[in-house]
């Protein structure tokens, strides 16, 4: 009884290791174990509502990359437009605040009001106070808004 007990009791180190199990493995080397059952194809998954369901879900991923082509070939120009409006409107609200950060600092926003005032003082000089030089500046006006537009200047 002695000797049953210490095998039952038997320490590796200073932790008691019980050598009885009780539940013992099935360890046959002929048959090997199953880790996951798989359902049988003959089985359908789940109820049909739910197979339905699965079927509408995986026919949209399948089809969604076709409907995307089709609808930005037919729709580019559209959303080319409204894309460059957007980048635009990105472009103030940045440049936006950069200028209030700027305006911040003290000395700035005087400096740019007279940078904007000898920028409109050099304007109406050079170009709006006689009329062969506003002819000029309508005239590189046209050469822009034909560049612009795709006309040739001829």
């Amino acid at each position: 009884m002695n000797t049953e007990t210490d095998a039952m009791n038997q320490t590796v180190g200073e932790v008691p290791v019980d050598t009885k199990t009780t539940d013992p493995l099935d360890m046959s080397l002929e048959t090997p174990g199953t880790l996951l059952k798989i359902q049988s194809p003959d089985r359908p998954l789940g109820s049909p509502e739910l197979r339905e369901q699965l079927d509408k879900a995986l026919r949209f991923l399948v089809l969604f990359p076709d409907y995307l082509n089709g609808t930005l070939g037919e729709y580019r120009k559209p959303l080319s437009t409204v894309g460059l409006i957007l980048l635009a409107g990105l472009g103030l609200a940045v440049a936006d605040g950069v200028l209030d950060r700027l305006n911040s600092i003290p000395l700035f926003a005087p400096t740019f009001e007279l940078v904007g005032l000898g920028f409109t003082g050099w304007v109406v000089v050079r170009y709006m106070l006689y009329a062969d030089t506003r002819q000029e500046l309508l005239q590189a006006f046209e050469e822009v808004k034909d560049r612009v537009v795709g006309k040739e200047a001829g």
